[in-house]
């Protein structure tokens, strides 16, 4: 991959942040966190982001594992 498309991408990846922070309020507007979505795609670890077991509940695939079994 070249410099320029590496450039590019990330400027399209920091693009998409802006617009999509609109519709979350943990996230704040600025370069920073702009930064860390394009590198990971995670900018926080609340409850909508982070991990589930970190706040005692089950991950989606666990949950419907346990409801397999019960059937």
């Amino acid at each position: 991959m070249t410099r320029a498309q590496r450039r590019h991408d990330t400027r399209r990846i920091k693009a998409r942040f802006y617009r999509k922070q609109r519709f979350h309020e943990c996230w704040t507007t600025n370069p920073r966190n702009a930064g860390l979505f394009a590198n990971h795609g995670k900018v926080c670890s609340c409850w909508l982001c982070g991990n589930p077991r970190k706040l005692g509940y089950l991950t989606l695939q666990e949950q419907r594992a346990d409801l397999a079994c019960d059937e």
